[in-house]
């Protein structure tokens, strides 16, 4: 097993101080088990290979209706931001992105 630490970036620590309660908390042992224990790498149904990568993100993982995207630098997984899956409109920060 492949074991990495999951540090949020600024942005990213914004977007997860603005969820409720009960969403951080199942979204940080959801990241905990599939990000930080798991292969953050390696792709299944929940967590996979942006297939355009943007600036700074490569990976996305879902947990419901939220979304995580992120980078993994050597032993450490890099979130840089937290997203909200509307229908099928994307929301980071308050604001519809378009991937």
């Amino acid at each position: 097993m492949l074991k990495r630490a999951v540090k949020l970036g600024p942005d990213a620590v914004r977007q997860f101080k603005a969820l409720s309660a009960a969403e951080r908390s199942r979204l940080a042992a959801a990241m905990h088990a599939a990000l930080g224990e798991d292969d953050a790498t390696a792709a299944n149904k929940t967590r996979f290979r942006l297939r355009r990568p943007s600036g700074q993100s490569e990976f996305e993982f879902r947990d419901g209706d939220l979304r995580v995207f992120y980078r993994v630098e050597a032993n450490r997984v890099l979130v840089d931001a937290i997203g909200r899956n509307r229908g099928n409109q994307l929301f980071i920060g308050g604001r519809r992105v378009t991937l």
